[in-house]
């Protein structure tokens, strides 16, 4: 098989291809954190051990980008 031929089985517009699967919905109350939990748990972040200011940085990268509470 030529290399265009391979390529293009993985390719998105390949007829073939199953559909995507399909999302159940949530059985938890809720699905994010609210803002205030996020706050308080940067506040204690940045107050236990050496690396505070860097652990409060990943918390609040992990929820500016969506990061779920699971």
């Amino acid at each position: 098989m030529s290399a265009k031929a391979t390529q293009l089985l993985f390719s998105a517009k390949f007829p073939f291809r199953s559909p995507p699967p399909v999302k159940r919905p949530s059985q938890r109350e809720r699905e994010y954190l609210h803002l205030k939990e996020v706050e308080s748990m940067i506040h204690a972040a940045r107050q236990v051990g050496r690396h505070g200011t860097r652990d409060a940085a990943i918390i609040l990268l992990m929820f500016r980008h969506g990061q779920c509470r699971s």
